[in-house]
């Protein structure tokens, strides 16, 4: 007779814990696919999880990062930022960056370097007139989210 062995570990979601429950060999793209059902959201390119302070790939088992039971993994939700400002030429564009909760906005800025090619040496970000952003502060403590326009100034 076979028995199906399976692991349960605890998602944890801005603090919150919940439990999953997965088969032994699952991977870490199980584990994403099991709380998008879960919650009917967060849709699984949009997830991040870390465990132990690593980052977890797609297709590597749990069990290769030493996940057993009642581990708890971190989930960040990645979100789009509009961040707008001139372009090399001159003319106004927006920018689009990827972000969680916990980045800061020295992390857009690095972002918007990494994958627009911007030079942010004196680059400020602002989210509205006379609003400057400290670049250490972190997206959550300044309500950013997807629907949140940012301004390079």
């Amino acid at each position: 007779m076979c028995f199906l062995q399976t692991l349960k570990v605890k998602v944890v979601i801005d603090g919150t814990r919940f439990p999953i429950e997965l088969p032994n060999e699952a991977t870490v793209q199980d584990l994403k696919e099991a709380v998008h059902r879960m919650f009917n959201f967060y849709a699984v390119e949009n997830q991040e999880l870390l465990f132990n302070g690593l980052l977890l790939l797609n297709y590597i088992k749990l069990e290769t990062y030493e996940v057993v039971d009642d581990s708890e993994i971190i989930l960040q939700i990645f979100f789009t930022v509009g961040i707008i400002g001139k372009n090399p030429d001159g003319q106004y564009h927006r920018y689009e960056v990827r972000a969680h909760r916990s980045n800061t906005v020295q992390d857009l800025k690095l972002k918007l370097h990494m994958y627009h090619g911007l030079d942010i040496t004196n680059m400020n970000l602002q989210m509205r007139p006379e609003y400057y952003l400290q670049d250490r502060t972190l997206l959550w403590t300044n309500e950013i989210s997807s629907s949140t326009d940012i301004y390079i100034v």
